[in-house]
């Protein structure tokens, strides 16, 4: 059918040619990667077009038929859109109806509108993408844990406002950022469940006077339940989209910071960790120089997923209710995101895999700088009763006075706490020498915390054996959901079968 005949209605005049340019050239790109989830969508609204009585058996046969020869030109990559039918939905009701004749044909599109199908096709697409960058998150997630068992007492120090802190693990390092994709799991999963609804049966924004059945569209697609009210659906173009944006955009920020840490920690005057060659870049005239490229770029990733975020948001912003064209512009924010998230994803897992960690560097840093101050005030309060927030002067005055003299953590003896306590309190204070040295080292610090959650071996330990069962939790809820696609994708080309075996 020719394109001015095709959606012809009540405009006479055909499309000017910068108006479809401007409307359609860039769109049917992107539309192009959606073939096939529009060709499985018309193939279970088909099915419940015959289930219903809508359609005869031997018109789904026909039009069944179309589409099957439409997916196996897909496959082959021979299937190309054309722009003069605007989107990828025309394409293929045009496809069917060249097949199948417009007396059949052209029954694919009844009870049903492009508003709820480009809504249908995008969440059959973003739905099976989280599912694949779950799956990378996971195995993420497994390899921090991995790494993690073989430094649980690789002693470093922990930064605040990029200073000297508290002396931690790496392997707590590298737990917190397990802790980071869990949530961000969590964040995938919320978003999953607003984008495995069932749009179709919404039609243009009121639904349809035709009997049909949205539970079984449901069934057939794998989704967990409908999306109930016609003019919700159709105004929500773009929310879910949204919510997942917003998912993607912390999991990037959580990456970003990873990246950095590890730049910082690189680098010439921390020389923590090393890049593994094969995730480094040479410069073009400095011979001397292994730049973290990769790890720039993890920065600037995230970046673009943010802005695709609030791109996002500003389309949706004022917007009436019913269906707007706006949101077609947020189109392209979901593919380049999931690719960016993805990609992002894989280099991590690559980059953490073949990380070189400098352990005696890390416990020399940790031994420098006063790391242990805190633990030192602790004691003090212990072995003296004196509040800590005097403690806290004492040891502040001890460190002042051992760094005006060019010393060092590792320095600091009975006779600097003495002078240290008969300043600020006017009496010296008295610890046993070996105490003084054992709270003082970052390694007997780190085993002398207590609390759940701390860098203590032990706990590191037990936290690393609770996160694998973790993993295993969400592994099992992740299977589940592709299962439950798979099953539904079985069941519908069991019926388009069915359907086709007729003679």
């Amino acid at each position: 059918m020719e394109e001015e005949q095709f959606l012809a209605g009540r405009i006479e005049k055909k499309l000017s040619k910068k108006a479809q340019e401007f409307l359609v050239k860039e769109d049917i790109e992107w539309d192009s990667r959606l073939i096939g989830e529009e060709i499985l969508g018309s193939k279970a609204h088909t099915v419940m077009l015959w289930k219903t009585g809508i359609i005869s058996r031997d018109e789904a046969k026909k039009i069944l038929e179309a589409l099957e020869k439409a997916k196996a030109l897909w496959l082959d990559g021979k299937f190309k859109l054309k722009p003069e039918f605007e989107d990828v939905h025309l394409n293929i009701e045009n496809f069917v109806i060249g097949e199948a004749g417009v007396e059949v044909g052209g029954k694919l599109h009844t009870a049903r509108s492009r508003n709820e199908q480009i809504i249908l096709d995008l969440r059959l697409y973003l739905r099976k993408e989280v599912n694949s960058i779950a799956e990378k998150l996971i195995k993420l997630i497994k390899t921090f844990l991995g790494l993690a068992e073989k430094h649980v007492e690789t002693v470093m120090p922990g930064y605040t406002h990029l200073q000297h802190a508290q002396p931690i693990t790496f392997a707590h390092w590298l737990l917190a950022y397990t802790e980071m994709f869990f949530r961000d799991l969590e964040r995938l999963e919320k978003a999953y469940s607003l984008i495995n609804l069932n749009p179709l049966g919404a039609g243009a924004i009121a639904g349809t006077s035709w009997p049909i059945n949205r539970k079984l569209t449901t069934n057939l697609l794998g989704f967990d339940d409908i999306q109930k009210n016609s003019l919700d659906v159709v105004s929500s173009r773009g929310e879910d989209l949204a919510e997942l944006l917003f998912s993607f955009s912390v999991l990037m920020v959580h990456l970003s910071r990873l990246a950095t840490d590890l730049m910082v920690w690189s680098t010439y005057e921390f020389r923590m960790v090393e890049f593994d060659d094969s995730y480094a870049m040479a410069s073009s005239i400095m011979p001397q120089k292994k730049n973290p490229d990769v790890s720039e770029l993890l920065r600037g990733k995230a970046s673009t997923v943010t802005c695709q975020l609030l791109n996002t948001l500003e389309l949706l912003r004022g917007l009436p209710s019913g269906y707007n064209k706006d949101p077609q512009e947020s189109k392209p924010y979901a593919f380049k995101a999931v690719e960016n998230v993805k990609l992002s994803l894989e280099v991590v897992d690559g980059l953490i895999s073949t990380l070189k960690v400098n352990r005696q560097r890390m416990f020399e840093l940790a031994n420098l700088n006063f790391s242990t101050a805190t633990d030192l005030a602790d004691l003090i309060v212990k072995k003296t009763g004196i509040p800590f927030r005097v403690s806290y002067q004492i040891v502040g005055k001890l460190v002042k006075n051992v760094l005006g003299k060019g010393g060092k953590t590792t320095d600091v003896k009975i006779e600097d706490l003495k002078k240290a306590s008969l300043e600020v309190l006017g009496k010296e204070i008295v610890i046993p020498e070996k105490e003084l040295k054992k709270v003082l080292n970052p390694l007997t610090s780190i085993k002398m915390k207590r609390s759940e959650g701390s860098p203590n071996p032990k706990q590191t330990l037990k936290t690393i054996k609770e996160n694998l069962k973790r993993v295993r939790v969400e592994e099992k809820k992740l299977k589940l959901r592709m299962e439950k696609i798979r099953r539904a994708e079985e069941k519908l080309q069991l019926m388009v079968e069915e359907i086709l075996k007729q003679n």
